[in-house]
Formats: structure tokens, sequence, C-alpha cells
């Protein structure tokens, strides 16, 4: 609107040009640089030089012209939107409705729009500018305040950043080194299990030999023993089982393992015969201890257990151990042991490939990192993972730079990332909680200049999407100013 009104007034100086000089009334409402140009004219061309008025009837409170381009100084084309320049001397010009000219209130500062209707205006301009001038040097000081703390959050930028390059460099040389490492310790493992499988083929030799010898099967060909070994070690799931196998390949009528077996279901017998006798017994004990425990509470004496060694329990003994069992055990162990030499190759081989998994995760985030945006001078680098929270109302706000916006523990959404523009003005978070019966929640950050970060005015002007702002450093550039771009506004006159 202001500009509209600013090339209204252009095309009323343009038109008044174009008359030849004459004697004219006093032009209020113009600026002084145009005064005297339309002071020099004798006629005003109006609605688009389609009409053509003596200058005398400029600012004669009737309005000639459908623009209103003759009244600038008066209410009497207040309908239209010709504006009248209140010079405001000390102070801003400024532009204010025709409507408002002579209307008894003073709306200009120095009272020039009320030089005929009587009103005494007190002048204020100079008040107005120690005010102005005050609070532009506070704002020049936070301003300043702000760009100092802005080129600290910048340097810290930059050295981290170039710590990350030179952190990057290091990670792939030593990415290359552990590759190296990996590749060796693959051919070490490669080497050490071909020597542990030839140790174990040699183990599984002496071993049958051995099963040979604690079976009887002293009679059976190589071929046989090596099936029943196999039986032994790998097929075979039960313990009766491993008997029938060797059953079903002997040659004789009573085995060395038949024998062992018979003796050991005589010793297991004796077992569970002694085994009942000690229960037996520990039952007799326990019941005779009660019943000691008893006589000595009826008398009124103390019961002294813990020195009582004659109510001890006897100890159950240990079951026998199969033949079948040992002998099992025995197989199993003399093949499965593995070489010390191979298990070590296996363990530095999975050490390497997990120090190159670690080295390339490491690699992979900092290459990501230095991909994204940061903003101009890469301000937001050091600032990354960062967060910012302010409680408002009931809930706490909280945002943090490159990462996720909260109110309380609803998501706001994740920061959306940093096109290359020069100026960094706003941010935003998308995608967050999704409302109900609504749109997912999103919220829209605004940055001013400050000295230290402070989230603030948040407010929700439609569903679920979220407005702030952010007053921190990282605005406070060095193209920021806090001079005006446009004349003050004057409301408050």
């Amino acid at each position: 609107m202001r500009d509209l009104n600013r090339k209204m007034k252009l095309s009323i100086l343009a038109a008044c040009l174009a008359g030849c000089a004459a004697s004219v009334p006093q032009l209020h409402g113009l600026k002084p640089e145009f005064q005297a140009q339309v002071a020099a004219a004798a006629s005003l061309n109006c609605d688009s030089g389609t009409k053509n008025i003596p200058i005398a009837s400029v600012n004669d409170d009737y309005c000639d012209c459908r623009d209103g381009s003759d009244e600038p100084g008066t209410a009497a084309c207040s309908h239209t939107q010709v504006q009248f320049y209140c010079e405001n001397k000390g102070f801003f010009p400024s532009e204010i409705p025709t409507s408002r000219v002579n209307d008894g209130i003073c709306d200009c500062c120095d009272g020039s729009d009320e030089y005929n209707s009587g009103a005494s205006c007190p002048q204020t301009c100079a008040t107005l500018r120690a005010d102005h001038d005050k609070e532009k040097a506070a704002q020049d000081a936070v301003l300043e305040a702000g760009r100092e703390a802005r080129l600290k959050i910048v340097t810290t930028s930059k050295l981290q950043k170039e710590e990350q390059y030179r952190r990057r460099t290091d990670l792939e040389v030593e990415k290359a080194r552990l590759d190296k490492a990996v590749e060796d310790a693959r051919a070490l493992k490669v080497s050490e299990e071909a020597i542990e499988v030839q140790e174990q083929k040699a183990a599984a030799v002496a071993t049958r030999k051995k099963v040979a010898v604690h079976l009887g099967l002293h009679d059976l060909s190589s071929e046989q023993l090596i099936e029943l070994v196999l039986d032994l070690s790998v097929k075979v799931p039960l313990r009766s089982d491993v008997l029938s196998a060797i059953r079903g390949v002997q040659t004789s009528d009573a085995s060395v393992i038949d024998q062992q077996e018979q003796a050991y279901e005589l010793t297991l017998a004796a077992h569970k015969k002694e085994v009942e006798r000690v229960n037996q017994v520990n039952d007799d004990l326990k019941k005779a201890k009660e019943d000691a425990r008893k006589l000595k509470e009826d008398a009124g004496e103390t019961f002294e257990e813990e020195n009582d060694d004659k109510y001890k329990p006897l100890e159950v003994p240990t079951p026998p151990e199969r033949p079948i069992d040992q002998l099992f055990g025995k197989l199993t162990s003399d093949q499965s042991v593995p070489r010390p030499e191979a298990k070590a190759a296996r363990e530095a081989l999975d050490s390497a490939e997990s120090k190159a998994r670690e080295t390339q995760s490491e690699l992979d985030a900092i290459e990501k990192k230095l991909q994204l945006q940061y903003g101009p001078d890469d301000v937001l680098f050091s600032l990354r993972d960062t967060c910012v929270e302010v409680k408002s109302g009931e809930y706490t706000y909280k945002m943090c730079w490159f990462g996720q916006a909260h109110q309380d523990h609803t998501s706001l959404g994740k920061m959306e990332p940093i096109g290359p523009s020069p100026r960094l003005n706003r941010i935003k978070f998308s995608g967050g909680a999704k409302c109900w019966n609504g749109p997912e929640r999103s919220l829209t950050v605004t940055l001013t200049c400050g000295e230290t970060q402070e989230l603030g005015g948040i407010e929700e002007p439609s569903t679920c999407v979220y407005v702030a702002t952010l007053q921190t450093p990282i605005a406070c550039s060095p193209e920021a100013t806090t001079a005006p771009t446009s004349t003050p506004s004057h409301d408050e006159l």
C-alpha cells in the first residue's frame, strides 16, 4: 500500500510539471523538493493526463481530480489513495491518509497536518528521535554482541570441520591398514586350519587304536573300525545306540566293552543299594534330632544344634561312571580339541574384521556429516545435535539442530536439510506425530539476531502447525542491520 502511495505521489508531481509558471497557494502535503517545481507550474494534469486544472485549484479543499492528486494537503479527496506528507523535522518523514488532515488530532510529530484546524500540536519530533536513537543504540549493541558471538561460533565450526576432514583422512589410512590386516589374518587362518585338520586326522587315527583296545575289536579291519568310530563320534545320539553299533560289528562272543558294561551294571546296583541305605540313615538321624530337640524344649533347656555332630547326615555316594560314557568322552576330546595356533588365527581374524567394521562405520558417519549444508560460513556445524528448549504454557518445547523438535514427548518433526542460500532466516521441522484426524505435526522457526539462543513465540496458527521464534547469534550475520528500511510507524501519535 505504501509503495502504491509513493507511485501515486510521483504521478502527481509529474503532472504538476506539465504547466507553466504561475502564482499558487502553499502546497501542504507535498515533499519539499517537489513544492518548488509545482509552484513554478501554471496548471496540473491529473487523471492520467485526461484532465487539466489551474494550479490555484490545488489544495483548495475541493476534489477536482478523480485520482485525488489535486488535494494532497486537504481531506477533500480522502476517498482516494492520495497521502499527506509529514516532514517531521528532526525525525523521519512519514505519510498519513488525507482524511486525518485538519481533523483536530495531531498525527505528524511537527503538527504540519493541522495547519488549518486551529489545533495546538506539541513538537514531539525531537523526543521521538531521542527515543528512537536510544532504542537503536540498544539494538546496535545487541547486534554487535550477536555478531561477536556468531564469530566465535563460526570459528569453532571451522575448527571442528577441519578436524573432521583430518579425522576422515586418518580413518581412510587406518581402514586401508585394517583391510590389509584382515587379508593377512584370513590367509593365516586358512593356513593354520589346514594344519589343524591334519592334526585332527592324526588324532582320529590314534583314537581308533584306543577304541580298538577298549572294545576288544583287534580283529576288525581298518575300514570296519573307521565306520564304527564315525558312528560313535558323529551319527550316534544315544549311548544305548553306541552299544548296538559296537555289537553289530563285533566278531567275538564277549567283547571288552560288554564285560565292562556288565561290571558297571553290578556296580550301579550296589550304588543304588548304598544310596537307599544312606537315605534311610539320614531319615533316622533327622527324626532322632527332632526327638532330642523336643525333649530339650519340654525340659526347658536349649538344644545346641551346631555342636551336636552325632546327628550330622551322611554324604550320598557319587554314582559310578558308565564305561561307554568314558569312552565317548575320550573319543570326542581327542578329536575336538582345537589347535591353539588355529584358534588364535580365528580370533585374530574376528578382531581384525570387527575393527575394520568399526572404522568403516565411523568413516561413513563423518562422510554423511560433511556432505550436509550448514548455512553461511558453516555456522551451524558446531551446533549440530545441540538443543534449545523453553517452557511455554503447560508444555515444554525443544528443538535440536539437525535433529528432532518436541512438544513434551510429542514429536513436531525432524529438521529439514538446509539449502545453499546465503541467508539463514528460517528452519523447518516436518514429519512429526500425526494429529488425530489431521496432518503430521510441523514446526517452523524464524531466526532473529540475539547474543544467546532463546526459543519463544510458540504459536499454533492452524491445527498441529506450529511456529516459533529463535533468538540466536546465527542470525547476526555481517549483513544484518537494525537501521529502519522504511519510515517508522507513528500510530502512537
